[in-house]
């Protein structure tokens, strides 16, 4: 008899399980983003396009326990982000290298990318506003702006829209070597 018991239960959990297992349309999808800067090489921001979810958002906002530990976990890293060369994102110092990508958020909607590598992290808080139509899943853009070494990081999910000024010190203006020097008057 318990053996009966036994495999209708291994059956029954088995067949639960196929039934909620995750519909792979509705899973997060990788996304990746190149930004090339010639003599300079390339930055690229790869990460998961996370689900929004706004039951389990408002929840976890309130409660800090629980908003510690999606923070560290599942929202801890959701891609990378390699740059061949120095970036100042959002005011912060990000030196070339290779970054494990995650964000954080705390009980005021105030959302962060946070950069991890060899044992050490930067959060970098971003500017945040709460009026834009719902995004459904969690995307980044990196576009231009209105100076030549500067970009904008923004990041949509929900009804936020968060974004931090990015500027490449490669690409700041500056004097050319062959400038010639000015002429001396007698």
């Amino acid at each position: 008899m318990k053996k009966i018991v036994f495999s209708t239960l291994v059956v029954v959990l088995s067949a639960a399980q196929i039934v909620l297992a995750h519909d792979p349309r509705t899973v997060a999808k990788d996304f990746s983003h190149t930004l090339t800067v010639e003599g300079a090489g390339k930055l690229t921001l790869s990460y998961k396009s996370l689900h929004w979810n706004e039951p389990v958002y408002l929840n976890t906002k309130k409660n800090e326990q629980l908003r510690q530990r999606l923070n560290a976990g599942v929202w801890k890293k959701i891609g990378k982000l390699d740059t061949d060369f120095d970036v100042v994102i959002g005011g912060t110092q990000v030196p070339k290298g290779s970054y494990d990508l995650g964000i954080s958020f705390g009980a005021s909607d105030d959302f962060a990318v946070v950069l991890r590598s060899g044992g050490k992290e930067m959060s970098i808080p971003l500017q945040t506003s709460a009026d834009s139509p719902v995004v459904t899943y969690l995307s980044f853009d990196l576009r231009p702006a209105s100076d030549t070494d500067s970009f904008v990081l923004e990041a949509r999910s929900g009804k936020f829209r968060c974004s931090a000024e990015v500027k490449i010190p490669y690409l700041a203006p500056h004097e050319h070597g062959d400038a010639k020097p000015p002429e001396k008057k007698p």
